[in-house]
Formats: C-alpha cells, structure tokens, sequence
C-alpha cells in the first residue's frame, strides 16, 4: 500500500511540472529549462511555440515563462496557431506498425523532413524522398497516398498563411 501511495505522489508532481498549461486563452511555456534565450523571432522558439501549442490547443495569447515573461498575442500568436494546425495534422496520420514507424519514409519521417526547414517547410524536399521511395508491399502505397495528401494539405496551408500575413503587414505598414 505503501508504494502505491508513493507512486501516485511521483505521478502527480510530474504532472505539475510540464513544460506548458493552456489556462483559459493563455498558454504558458516555461523556459527556464531551455539553454537559448527566448525570442519570439528565433525559429527555435517558434517551432517550440507551435509544438506546445499543436499539444495544448490554441491560444489567444502565448506567454514564455522566463525570469522576465514575454507575452504573444494578436495576429502573430494567431498567425503561430494555424502554423500548429498544419504541424498537428500529419500527426493525426498514423503509421501502419511497427515495421512502418521504422521505415524511413513513412509519413511522420517525411514530415519531420518537411518541417525541418522551418520556419520556411522544405515541401519539395520531402517529396523528393518520398519520389525515390520504390515500395515492395502493397500498403505502403495507401501510405504514400496518405503523405502525398498531407505534404499537399500542409503546404496549401502554409502558402494561405504567408498571403494573409502579407496582406496584414501590408495594412500595417501604411499607418
């Protein structure tokens, strides 16, 4: 009985030290742990950004957690949260198994290599692994099919967004 007490006590401090919380509109990510110093601009930060919030949810504003908290809000951290949406939707593709979580192209590896041009995705990259792939099995084909759509998806997405923050830079610059 002892232990189980003991256990239960471990999980439950583990769960109060996470790296992020969504409480109501604002996600709070704590920096302390990490070795670079926070800057909303950096591709580092924002691609930690859009992981936490591609596993909390979206936010209206985004608060780093430092000594001296930095806060994001508006069309940026808008603008960060669909980034998310993109970057959570191949997640949602599952890999057929085992064998297929180990194949170097299966979607998440293709999307890992897409992303890692961020924060400008390498789509054509990625396809180009994808092309020179020759599967021998029958259901790797569903799941070429299945990366091919989201690489596609993924890019239309990001192609809107960059439109949108063009035309609202555009609106902002003039004033």
């Amino acid at each position: 009985m002892e232990i189980r007490s003991m256990l239960n006590a471990m999980n439950k401090k583990n769960a109060e030290e996470a790296d992020s919380e969504l409480i109501e509109d604002v996600l709070s990510i704590s920096c302390r742990k990490c070795s670079k110093v926070p800057d909303f601009r950096s591709s580092g930060c924002m691609k930690c950004m859009i992981h936490h919030i591609s596993v909390q949810g979206s936010a209206g504003r985004i608060r780093l957690r430092t000594s001296r908290d930095l806060e994001l809000f508006g069309p940026a951290a808008e603008a960060l949260c669909e980034l998310a949406v993109f970057y959570r939707s191949a997640s949602f593709i599952t890999d057929g198994g085992r064998s297929c979580s180990d194949c170097a192209n299966s979607c998440s590896k293709i999307m890992e290599t897409a992303w890692s041009g961020f924060p400008d995705p390498n789509f054509d990259l990625a396809r180009g692994k994808l092309m020179s792939f020759h599967p021998a099995e029958g259901k790797c084909n569903t799941c070429i099919q299945r990366t091919y759509r989201a690489l596609d998806q993924a890019e239309h997405g990001i192609n809107n967004l960059k439109k949108k923050i063009s035309i609202e830079g555009a609106r902002m610059g003039g004033n």
